[in-house]
């Protein structure tokens, strides 16, 4: 299992990114994944742009952490 951040691009990428908050992943996805995500009432849809490794060194005692960046592509 592998906790993410998510990111979501919902218009153009000059636009500021959606921060949708930590996620449980079965695995970090790679770009060109698609995702389905429950938010609200609704399941979106999201195509995976890039995923941010936050490495940190061995026995320092911090977490390493991820950030998924997606496209919103639809709902349903």
């Amino acid at each position: 299992m592998a906790t993410a951040r998510l990111l979501v691009e919902r218009g153009s990428l000059r636009d500021r990114s959606e921060d949708w908050g930590d996620h449980d992943f079965l695995a970090l996805p790679s770009p060109g994944d698609r995702v389905a995500v429950g938010r609200g009432n609704e399941v979106h849809y999201l195509t995976v742009l890039c995923v941010h490794h936050q490495i940190v060194p061995t026995g320092g005692g911090a977490e390493p952490g991820a950030q998924v960046v997606a496209k919103w592509t639809g709902s349903g």
